[in-house]
Formats: C-alpha cells, structure tokens, sequence
C-alpha cells in the first residue's frame, strides 16, 4: 500500500498547481455528450426531468446536440439534482451500470473499439478533453499495477460524488463486458466522502472502496488491462483515434472570462434580466464566485455589464428606429434620463446626435469600437 500513498502524494502537489492557475482561467466546459442517460434515468427513477433541469440551470435544447458545450459546475449540478430527484443515493452508479462508456462523446466511441482494455482507458484518457475541460484523466503503471485516475479539477463543480462514481462505474462495467462478469478491481478510491453505508457501492464495483481519497481511481492488475476487446474494430479505432488526436491538436476557440461573461449577460438580458445573480447562474456559479474570479483577472461584473450597454446602445441607436426612452428600458435604466446621463458619460455626446452622425466617425471613436 505504500505505492497508493506515493501516488496520492504526487497527485495532491500537481492538483494544488492546476487549481491555482484554474482560478484565473475561462469557466470550464464540457460537451453535452456527457449527460447521456441522465434524463431517462431520471425519468425512470421517478424524477421530475424539468425539476432537475432548473436546478442545474439547464434546458433541453441545451443537451439536444452533443456537441453542445454546457458550464462544467452546471453538468455536476445537473447530475446531483438527478440524485435528490429520485431519492437514489448511488444514482451516478447505478447509471454507470447502463449507460456505457462509449456513450460519452468521441473520446467514449474510441474507447469501445480499442483492442484492449488497456489500450482503451489510455485512448479515453488521451482524448478526454475533447469532451471536457478542468478534469484530470490518466491511466498509469505502477509496478504492475494499473490505475485509472478520473476528476474534476474546477473547485466551483462541487458537490461531484454522482459524476465520479458514474465514470468509474462506466470503467469496471467495461472491463467486465470484455472480459468476465465476475471480474472485480482490487481497489477503489473516491475523493468524496463515505456516505452512511457503503454496502451498495461495494457490492456494484465488487472491491474494497476507500473515501476521502486524493483522486477518483480504480486499481486493477496488469493481467486484466492486457484482456483483448471481444468487439474490437482495430480499422476504426486507427481511423478515428488519428482523426481525434489531429482534432485535438488544433487550437479550440476559447472565450476568455470576460468574453463569456458578456456573453451570458447579453442571453440574460434578451431573457429579460441581465443582472448579475441570473448571469452567474447560467454560467453555472454563485454571483459571489463570479465577482471573485472577475476580480483575479481585474474586472468586476459592474464594469463588464456597463461595457455591454454602451456597444448595445451604440448597435441600436445605428441599427434601429427605437427612441431613446424605448432602448433606455431595454437596457435596464429606470428612465429616458438615466440613459442619456450616462451615454453623455461615454461619449461626451447625446444619443440623437450620436445617431445623426450615424456611419461617420463621432461614434466608433467616442466609444473605442470596432469599425463595421
């Protein structure tokens, strides 16, 4: 057992560096691929799918298409709320028992048509962040011991019990399709923690399991990551494991913080309120972490919201018709007055003659935009 404390060790020190770096970084994603089987076993629990959807923040247009990518804390939330909902305390485990892994996206499709099991949980982990971001997934040796490490690294996607025991369960379910039934890991971590009885995620994963861990990792022996895939397709799984890592090796379009921050304002305020408690919300935090994170890359939420009046207000007075007093109200001003204060505070200018300069130069350099 000193190779696990080893392990836990080294893994503790690289999580304290990602995360500190994490706290400056985008809000994480993660494809909507992921939710695969959450509604239906909702459903089918007894759970109310739309309860569960407003818990999370999340509709159903948002996991229409897989390749839809949704705030990570709103997945996680998304999967606890199904918990609570069907008054299923293993129900990410229970899940993992049916749902298999090759439902999750690309990365979960590859895996399936590896030739071994081995070569399928290092094709998963290489891949994986194809389907999501901020979340550490590994397979290691380790003197003839194999470990399949899986978890979330964003420190805002908490409580995420449900999620790591899905995944895990996705894996040894996996590994007992190809190679027996019986089969079973000699041992099991989990980071959260032990829930009053864990008669029922013992008897589902057949092992030993350990809770408060560093990591979410299964352990098993070299025999069994050697095991051949029954279902191999050796063909396809080349094709589209060079297609994923050529993916993989283009720059994905990220937004920064703030980008996706204005973002989420301007969905918010067509939805009718762009404040900062509904923003925070559809990117899946707390108003407070918002504010916090705004203000570790030296923004704050008052500054990013006036940002986004004064191009919204510029976009109508040249695009449309609308008088002053009509894009004061969507824009959130009490008054036609409160609006007209605050442009002259911009551009040192009124709105109407903001507008009859409309295509010349007044307004793009009173308020540093873009030329169209």
């Amino acid at each position: 057992m000193h190779l696990f404390g080893i392990v836990t060790e080294t893994w503790r020190k690289l999580a304290a560096t990602i995360i500190e770096r994490m706290n400056h970084a985008p809000i994480p994603t993660i494809q909507a691929a992921a939710t695969a089987g959450i509604l239906d076993h909702t459903r089918q629990g007894g759970g109310d799918v739309h309860a569960v959807l407003r818990q999370a923040h999340l509709t159903v247009d948002d996991l229409t298409r897989p390749e839809n990518r949704l705030p990570l804390p709103s997945f996680v939330r998304l999967i606890e709320s199904a918990s609570r909902a069907t008054g299923d305390e293993w129900f990410g485990a229970h899940l993992g028992q049916v749902c298999p892994l090759g439902a999750l996206g690309l990365p979960g499709h590859i895996a399936t048509l590896a030739p071994t099991v081995e070569q399928a949980l290092e094709s998963f982990s290489r891949h994986y962040p194809l389907l999501g971001d901020a979340t550490d997934v590994q397979l290691r040796l380790d003197e003839e011991h194999f470990s399949f490490t899986y978890r979330v690294l964003d420190e805002e996607s908490w409580p995420r019990r449900q999620d790591a025991e899905q995944v895990i369960t996705m894996v040894v379910s996996l590994i007992r399709r190809w190679v027996d039934p019986r089969w079973a890991p000699e041992l099991v971590w989990f980071e959260h923690r032990a829930p009053g009885n864990a008669t029922e995620i013992e008897r589902i994963l057949g092992c030993p399991v350990r809770f408060s861990c560093a990591t979410n990792t299964v352990w098993f022996d070299g025999a069994g990551a050697r095991r051949p895939n029954p279902g191999a397709d050796q063909a396809s799984f080349q094709l589209l494991s060079w297609f994923a890592d050529t993916v993989a090796d283009q720059p994905r379009p990220t937004q920064s913080l703030t980008d996706q921050v204005l973002a989420a304002i301007d969905t918010c305020a067509n939805l009718g309120d762009g404040s900062v408690e509904p923003v925070a919300r559809s990117l899946g935090l707390q108003a407070r972490t918002l504010q916090r994170r705004l203000r570790a890359v030296n923004t704050s939420f008052r500054d990013l919201h006036e940002q986004y009046r004064q191009v919204q207000a510029a976009k109508l007075l040249e695009e449309s018709e609308l008088p002053p007093k009509e894009i004061a109200y969507r824009l959130g001003y009490a008054n036609a007055s409160s609006f007209i204060r605050a442009f002259r505070s911009w551009t040192s200018t009124t709105p109407t003659r903001f507008r009859e300069d409309k295509g010349g130069t007044l307004s793009r350099r009173s308020l540093a935009l873009p030329s169209s």
